[in-house]
């Protein structure tokens, strides 16, 4: 019994440090910018899902899926991963509310997800519906404080199921490939890149209608709330095809 002490003692120890290890930054700034719908508002059986896979041991991982402002987003999620697996505390992607975090209100363990690079962080756990009130790049994490990763194991699978709010069908059905999107409110300068799809020119004047697209809608959030516009004010800053991609600089106008 003695010679177990230390272990027992070690495990204590490592459970005291789990709980109480602080948040590598804080989240308060983030953009709001979805909202969480019931989850009976999608018909999933209907939509095939983008699946995903995220890594217990890494900070916010791009989904890959370009989200649009008015979109309905389903994601059901399973596996199981660990914050400390030398203690044997593993959980799937509900966490466990006893378990440290980097995201406050949000379940210690659980899967998060945000949109776009200054989308706040939201919960996911098993399953979430939510509406998007903004453009952005969908990403993924456990939430376990983000200096502490680094022993993290396990995965946990996400499927997406996306329903566009501008055609009403499934996201995922767009022949265009969007590989990534940043915006930025101070300066109204961003970015969007594609992969081309046979066409140069047909991916270019795609990319250019969700630029216009995203130009209506922050021009919209600032003037009038959320009411939709078609069209857009925006200036073309530059262009590159790297690698059979195409990246479009833009900055909007008004």
């Amino acid at each position: 019994m003695q010679k177990n002490i230390p272990l027992m003692l070690l495990g204590m120890s490592l459970l005291v440090a789990c709980t109480i290890t602080p948040p590598s930054r804080s989240y308060d700034n983030q953009i709001r910018n979805i909202q969480i719908i019931d989850s009976n508002a999608l018909n999933i059986d209907a939509i095939k899902p983008i699946t995903n896979i995220i890594e217990a041991n890494k900070i916010w991982q791009n989904s890959g899926v370009f989200i649009e402002q008015g979109d309905s987003v389903t994601i059901k999620a399973s596996g199981s991963w660990s914050p400390a697996p030398a203690m044997l505390a593993w959980s799937g992607p509900e966490g466990n509310a006893l378990w440290a975090v980097e995201v406050t209100n949000i379940t210690g363990g659980a899967l998060m997800a945000k949109l776009g690079h200054d989308g706040h962080p939201f919960e996911i756990g098993l399953l979430q519906t939510f509406k998007a009130k903004d453009y952005g790049m969908l990403y993924f994490a456990m939430n376990d404080p983000f200096r502490y990763l680094y022993d993290n194991q396990g995965k946990i699978t996400a499927e997406i199921y996306a329903i566009n709010a501008h055609t009403d069908s499934a996201s995922s059905a767009s022949t265009i490939n969007i590989l990534a999107y940043r915006y930025n409110d101070k300066t109204q300068q961003g970015s969007l890149t594609a992969s081309i799809n046979k066409n140069a020119f047909v991916t270019r004047q795609y990319l250019l209608n969700k630029i216009g697209e995203i130009a209506s809608s922050k021009h919209i959030a600032i003037k009038a709330g959320d009411a939709p516009l078609k069209g857009g004010v925006y200036e073309v800053l530059g262009e590159s095809i790297n690698n059979g991609q195409l990246e479009i600089k833009f900055k909007t106008l008004w």
